[in-house]
C-alpha cells in the first residue's frame, strides 16, 4: 500500500487553487497574462515561489506543471496577482 503522499495531507481549497493554476498553465499565456498584469518579471515570481525564473518560464509556457508545495505556493500567488488585478 502507498502513502498518500503530499497531496493527501492538503486541504480541498489547495487543492482546488492547485487545479486552478494548472488549469491555466494550460491556457497558453494565462498564467503569463496574471503576472504581467501585475507588472512583476519572472526573478521575482521565481523568488516569491522558491524555483528558477526559467522553472516559472517552463511553466507560463507550458512546458512543465508545478507540482508538489512549489506548485501550492505558485497558485496562492497567482490566486492573489489575480484578484488584486480584478
Amino acid at each position: 500500500m502507498s502513502s498518500p503522499g503530499y497531496v493527501g495531507c492538503m486541504r480541498s481549497t489547495d487543492l482546488d487553487r492547485i487545479r486552478w493554476v494548472r488549469s491555466l498553465v494550460e491556457q497558453s499565456g494565462a498564467a503569463r497574462a496574471v503576472r504581467e498584469s501585475a507588472g512583476l518579471s519572472l526573478e521575482e515570481v521565481a523568488a516569491a515561489v522558491g524555483v528558477t525564473g526559467s522553472a516559472v518560464g517552463r511553466w507560463e509556457r507550458g512546458e512543465r506543471i508545478p507540482r508538489g508545495p512549489r506548485a501550492l505556493i505558485y497558485a496562492r500567488l497567482l490566486e492573489r496577482l489575480h484578484r488584486s488585478a480584478a
